[in-house]
């Protein structure tokens, strides 16, 4: 063999056992970045919502962030009702699960990522119903109707006591509805989140369609504890695809990162231009 095609052949093999080694390595030239589908809430601004047929809100906005940094990893947020991403999450169709908070009964849910923010759960109740911010929870509540969103835990004292009957729970599509009901009469008070309360009512006062049928405006709203949200992925996801629990660690420590770069706060205060 000629020296020249020698040197031109043993080439073309180092250069083509290279691109195999690569490829066996799955290193990040020719691999296909691994898919994470995460189910959300369409209807709970300004943390998860649709926006102009877009996933969209605060809490989307710092997964997409802290993802940036894992270059091996894409997301596909699949926004709908929140009782269906429940049970999407529950059954594997979808691998994680944004935002629900922590709470028993869901031994479905394999790991959770804390998300930099806490939530202030409040109950904001009617002109007629004489409760409001300096009432006591839960004693002046007995036998009041309390609106929640369909699927939602709210808070921890909430479902004690509707589980003891001291008060009685109205499920709501969402927070809209729940205004609407409570602009009618037929609750006394809605519980969620404040900060989302108050900008579906906003959001709904500039709909011709119901903007009558809103609460004029809202009272002062009675505190009632702070919320952890998460981003969880499902048992039957994980089983299926370990390599989540990678995905899982890595999230976390990002989102961690965001917490202390003061990423939170611009968005904070992004959002708070929209109140």
């Amino acid at each position: 063999m000629k020296p020249k095609l020698f040197r031109r052949g043993l080439a073309t093999s180092i250069a083509w056992l290279f691109f195999f080694l690569l490829w066996a390595s799955g290193g990040p030239a020719l691999a296909e970045p691994r898919t994470v589908r995460i189910a959300t809430d369409d209807a709970a601004p300004p943390f998860s919502h649709v926006q102009d047929g877009k996933p969209d809100g605060l809490y989307l906005k710092l997964v997409r962030r802290a993802a940036e940094a894992l270059p091996g990893w894409r997301l596909e947020f699949k926004p709908m009702p929140w009782a269906r991403a429940l049970r999407e999450a529950e059954l594997g169709e979808a691998d994680a699960l944004l935002p629900p908070y922590h709470g028993m009964g869901r031994d479905w849910i394999a790991h959770y990522i804390s998300l930099p923010y806490r939530e202030q759960v409040v109950l904001s109740c009617s002109s007629t119903s004489g409760l409001g911010a300096g009432s006591h929870w839960p004693q002046d509540f007995g036998g009041r109707r309390i609106g929640v969103n369909r699927g939602y835990l709210i808070s921890p004292t909430v479902v004690d006591a509707v589980q003891r009957g001291w008060v009685h729970k109205v499920e709501f599509r969402n927070g809209r509805d729940a205004l609407a009901a409570l602009a009618t009469g037929q609750i006394d008070c809605y519980a969620n989140e404040r900060i989302s309360i108050e900008l579906t009512h906003k959001q709904a006062l500039t709909d011709k369609l119901w903007a009558p049928r809103m609460p004029a405006q809202l009272r002062p709203a009675l505190a009632l504890s702070e919320q952890q949200a998460y981003l969880v992925l499902s048992r039957q996801a994980l089983a299926k695809r370990p390599e989540l629990a990678q995905f899982a660690r890595e999230l976390e420590s990002q989102l961690n990162l965001l917490h202390e770069s003061g990423e939170l706060q611009r968005l904070l205060a992004e959002m708070g231009e929209k109140l």
